[in-house]
């Protein structure tokens, strides 16, 4: 209906002057297919002007002028809007205002018109983005037959990467060189196209560890494995099942909460692992993203959701008490503010498509309202005995010789959490490769280790909780 009016409005316009038809749509839209289509509509001419003109006075008014002549409407190139925007009265289009002459112009922010001539502006025509199943009509089209034995693993592609047009063409382009086009293939060739734009408000996080190294309680780890199961079930669920109208085609939102050191990272890598979900993670930088001037902070989040609408990643938000904290009562301009971020937040949070994972030590200062929009809370407590024996079986690399330490010792006296003890492991490693010979790890050094964790965490560490071993420490133990 929006594309019709603004037909009418085209038609009922005289072209006695300059004309300027934004068209409002996402990265790698069919910019050049909506412009042909309101043109054939009006009986006119199309011509797509060259990615490599450049928008310099002269020259466009002579591009003009040879439009006119022509009886051709023009299309001006994707990124003029981006590069060359103009600055206040210094209008690139100025100069052929009175060359009657209609431009469409891509742009991907509205606030692009802002510097245009106003009474050459005609209304914005928004280009909607592709739907799941046009995307995965685009697929199918230009994947041809070779991908029909990947029908399942094209719907997860069309689903998990929301490409336009050009994007999905470039992507089968990429792949025709493939001689057996298997889904491996597939997914890496949309990973590369996709390659979220986060700056400097995020950074990518490659995963270290896998669900199999995870150390937690059963039930701990049954909901890790749900979440990751539901990640792999949206497809179908939203699609097939039809959720996708009620739920807006959202994603998935976790909060993984404990004392420091439990495995929250350790988990968020491990479900974006290859073996598990197969995401990119990035972890949201806190200090860049909040800002102290009014209306930045809400800019910063706006750029982060922006870039990651484009395909599914994992979004990691570490300490997210510092952004999620509770609304307060208006007291002053700053509260006002502060709340208006908050609810941003929520709004934004709640249309991510991708899976979002917030980490704290302190989910008592968590909004309320987040608590709705979690899918699953989970609470990582601190490691008994089993689970720190296992953690101290595991933390050291296999070629490093441990056949002396301990383990079991160490899991029964130290009630430690599985990040002081990786950093216990590392000081050991360090202290014993100061002294020439093979990888191995003994248990004086590891008690040593341990002696200066606690002195860190400012924990006792007589010669008495050391036991028969404190005359190993010798002078280390006072």
């Amino acid at each position: 209906e929006e594309q019709e009016i603004i037909l009418w409005r085209l038609a009922a316009a005289p072209l006695a002057a300059l004309q300027i038809v934004p068209l409002l749509g996402a990265k790698d839209a069919n910019y050049a297919g909506l412009a042909a289509a309101l043109t054939h509509r009006l009986g006119r001419r199309l011509a797509a002007v060259r990615a490599t003109f450049e928008p310099e006075r002269h020259a466009l008014t002579a591009l003009a002028a040879l439009a006119w002549l022509r009886g051709v409407d023009l299309l001006a190139p994707a990124h003029w809007s981006a590069r060359h925007a103009p600055k206040g009265n210094d209008s690139s289009f100025l100069p052929a205002a009175s060359v009657p002459v209609r431009w469409y112009l891509p742009i991907n922010e509205p606030t692009a018109c802002q510097s245009l001539p106003v009474f050459a502006l005609t209304p914005i025509c928004h280009l909607p983005d592709l739907t799941f199943e046009e995307r995965l009509a685009h697929f199918r089209v230009h994947l041809g037959e070779r991908a029909k034995h990947l029908a399942d693993d094209i719907a997860e592609c069309a689903r998990r990467f929301r490409f336009q047009q050009h994007a999905i063409e470039r992507v089968a382009q990429t792949l025709e060189r493939s001689p057996a086009l298997d889904a491996t293939q597939l997914r890496a060739a949309c990973r590369t196209e996709a390659a979220n734009e986060f700056g400097h408000l995020a950074q990518p996080v490659a995963p270290r560890f896998t669900l199999d190294e995870l150390v937690l309680p059963p039930a701990q780890m049954q909901q890790i494995d749900e979440i990751r199961r539901a990640m792999s079930a949206l497809t179908a669920v939203h699609y097939r099942w039809g959720t996708a109208r009620a739920w807006n085609e959202g994603g998935l939102t976790v909060l993984f909460g404990g004392p420091p050191g439990t495995g929250k990272t350790m988990a968020a890598e491990a479900l974006a692992h290859p073996q598990a979900l197969g995401l990119p993670m990035y972890r949201i930088d806190l200090s860049q993203v909040v800002n102290k001037y009014i209306g930045e902070t809400e800019k910063n989040l706006k750029r982060i959701f922006d870039a990651a609408e484009r395909a599914d990643c994992i979004l990691f938000f570490d300490e997210a008490d510092a952004l999620f904290g509770k609304r307060t009562e208006v007291k002053d301009a700053h509260d006002r503010f502060a709340n208006i971020e908050i609810s941003y937040l929520l709004e934004r949070m709640e249309r991510f498509k991708g899976l979002a994972i917030l980490a704290t030590n302190r989910k008592k200062d968590l909004d309320e309202a987040f608590m709705r929009r979690l899918r699953y809370v989970i609470e990582f407590p601190l490691p008994g005995v089993p689970e720190r024996e296992r953690i101290w079986r595991g933390v050291f690399p296999s070629q490093v010789d441990v056949s002396s330490v301990d383990f079991r010792y160490l899991a029964r006296q130290f009630p430690l959490s599985g990040g002081h003890i990786r950093s216990i492991a590392f000081n050991a490693c360090l202290l014993s490769a100061t002294h020439a010979g093979e990888a191995r790890v003994a248990m004086p050094t590891v008690l040593i280790a341990v002696k200066r964790e606690l002195d860190k965490l400012s924990r006792a560490a007589s010669a008495e909780l050391f036991g028969s071993y404190a005359p190993m420490l010798r002078e280390v133990v006072a």
